[in-house]
């Protein structure tokens, strides 16, 4: 699991801040090893191109950062916003789930997200983030804005 900024990485950072206290600096910690840096919370969605030959697209959750929106965000349990309808859309859509797409991240996207997650044999734990961006199947539209079923994103 990744853990995300917020209150999460401020209590490893005390934990390990103390640890290393505790063993006279001995303990040193390195970054990750992960590219994939959390830029916010996922408030809005984002059309891309699901493969570099389609002249179709897929909508992915992403956030608004430097002017752009980017796909490196989260959303987890309590989120709430455009970014969640669009998660909610790919879980009722490719997956589904009866869940309302009325972008709130509550107990019945959470099971729907868990269930996703278990399909696509990754880690099930109701969070949306980096593992889930890349291996969930998103929801496929032709050029004109119509759907047209789902897709892997394979950038």
């Amino acid at each position: 699991m990744s853990v995300r900024p917020g209150k999460r990485s401020r209590s490893l950072l005390a934990t390990g801040a103390l640890t290393a206290g505790l063993l006279g600096g001995a303990l040193a910690t390195a970054p990750s090893a992960s590219a994939w840096t959390y830029l916010g919370h996922c408030s809005g969605g984002q059309m891309i191109s699901y493969s570099a030959t389609s002249f179709q697209w897929i909508k992915v959750p992403a956030v608004r950062y430097d002017g752009l929106n980017n796909m490196r965000c989260w959303m987890d349990y309590g989120s709430t916003g455009n970014g969640v309808k669009v998660l909610q859309l790919t879980l009722k859509t490719c997956y589904g789930r009866s869940i309302a797409v009325d972008g709130d991240f509550g107990p019945a996207t959470r099971d729907a997200l868990k269930y996703a997650q278990k399909y696509e044999g990754i880690s099930v734990d109701g969070q949306y983030g980096e593992q889930t961006f890349w291996d969930l199947k998103w929801a496929r539209y032709k050029p004109d804005g119509t759907r047209n079923g789902c897709a892997y994103n394979t950038l």
